[in-house]
């Protein structure tokens, strides 16, 4: 079973942070990777697809004109059952930018009169400004040309398949950090081949160091140097509302940048892979727009300062699941991926903490929280005293709502970590000190 408090086996996938067994109210996915729901529309969420993944997505070879169809080749589809696909050509639309007299400037109020003008539309030519316009302090101008070198677009071959997505650059000597389903096939193998794109169009092969599903992180070493690492910033401060952009790939279009803030904090998502890995992470959510080929790429603050890799969009179902972006985007926090990273970097494997239960939905719906359906023999849950039917409540002062919730509550943690656990048994509130165990995922 994964690590930490689990969800019992018939419980993956799950809904948007309710384990499965108890059907979600307003539900909102078949293919969980997202929040508690917001909507009576079904739909879902999963890791980014990669650009290429399905037949027919973006990117697929045209059939010539006048030929015969030609069967696509099989090509790698990373995302669970019912994620986002985006396919199909990629078509731009425009939008008019602004209301009336708003567009360009403002228009006085109304006028009885016409007046005619002999100035030249758009100015006098000769006075064109041919200097560089310079990018203003803390502007996202300013930041997009600092983390743009940093970030790299990821080509994959995995057997027969095939992909794209998104990394950032950790070491000036050519390691990389992206998303496991980047460059693991459906088989969960590591691809037999990597190339990484770099933003001043350069590129070079990569060679997998480690990769976790359980956290969805993998490292890349390239063979390249010289290069331009990402500023490392923290997830620990993080305000709901604060100002986010997210550089990346979508559609393999490199080099691409979206503005956004972040929606929310500690939202427990989960996804189920092809090979049934289910991944529960303590995301970060954010409305900066955010489609298959982000996968793996940077999600930083106003100052340049990596905070999160962008992992997983929420999709409206039926036949609007092509539409892209819907302001429903999740990455991992980047103090908990940095952790991981850096222990794939050493050891080629991660560890993750443990509390040493299974749980479920409590039924209960005057004590919301997860149910300890099993404990652990020796475990931390076992030691600290925490029985079997116990409802836990919080961890130290994040309260727990579901069995997903309490999962990622507990991997926002490292092994060894000690937390305060606070539960319901016979109606009584208890709280116990609980040092978290240490389990590897590979």
């Amino acid at each position: 079973p994964p690590p930490g408090a689990t969800p019992p086996p018939s419980a993956a996938p799950t809904q948007y942070g309710s384990p499965a067994g108890v059907p979600p109210t307003n539900r909102f996915g078949t293919n969980p990777y997202g929040t508690q729901p917001t909507s009576g529309f079904p739909s879902g969420t999963g890791p980014i697809p990669a650009v290429g993944s399905p037949a027919g997505a973006f990117g697929d070879p045209a059939n010539p004109a006048g030929g015969p169809a030609q069967p696509p080749a099989k090509k790698k589809s990373r995302a669970g059952v019912g994620a986002a696909l985006v396919g199909g050509a990629l078509v731009v639309g425009l939008i008019a930018g602004g209301i009336g007299g708003y567009v360009g400037s403002r228009l006085d109020d109304d006028s009885s009169s016409t007046v005619a003008s002999s100035q030249p539309l758009g100015g006098d030519p000769s006075a064109t400004d041919t200097q560089p316009v310079q990018a203003p302090a803390g502007s996202t101008q300013e930041v997009a040309a600092k983390v743009l070198p940093s970030v790299v677009s990821i080509e994959v071959v995995s057997g027969n398949e095939q992909g794209s997505g998104s990394g950032v650059v950790l070491t000036a000597d050519g390691v990389v950090m992206t998303n496991n389903h980047v460059v693991s096939g459906s088989d969960g193998r590591p691809a037999s081949k990597v190339t990484v794109n770099f933003s001043d169009g350069s590129r070079a092969s990569a060679r997998v160091l480690g990769t976790d599903a359980i956290s969805d992180i993998a490292v890349l070493q390239v063979d390249k140097t010289g290069l331009t690492p990402i500023q490392v910033g923290t997830s620990k401060n993080l305000a709901v509302g604060q100002d986010v952009i997210a550089i990346g790939a979508p559609l393999g279009l490199d080099g691409t940048v979206t503005t956004g803030i972040i929606s929310a904090l500690d939202r427990p998502v989960s996804t189920s892979r092809e090979g049934g890995t289910t991944s529960v992470i303590d995301a970060i959510q954010t409305d900066a727009a955010i489609n298959p080929g982000n996968s793996g790429g940077a999600l930083v603050n106003a100052r340049g300062a990596l905070i999160g890799i962008n992992t997983a969009i929420a999709t409206l179902g039926g036949q609007t699941q092509q539409s892209g972006s819907i302001g429903l985007g999740f990455a991992i926090p980047i103090d908990q991926a940095m952790r991981i990273a850096d222990e794939l970097r050493q050891t080629g494997k991660a560890t993750h903490a443990g509390l040493g239960v299974s749980v479920r939905p409590s039924g209960d719906s005057t004590t919301p929280g997860a149910l300890v359906s099993e404990v652990t023999a020796n475990g931390p849950a076992a030691a600290a005293g925490i029985p079997k039917g116990a409802i836990i409540t919080k961890v130290d002062d994040r309260t727990i709502t579901s069995g997903d919730a309490l999962v990622a509550a507990v991997r926002s943690h490292a092994p060894g970590d000690r937390v305060t656990v606070t539960y319901q048994v016979g109606g009584q509130t208890r709280t116990a000190q609980v040092t978290l165990a240490t389990l590897e995922s590979n």
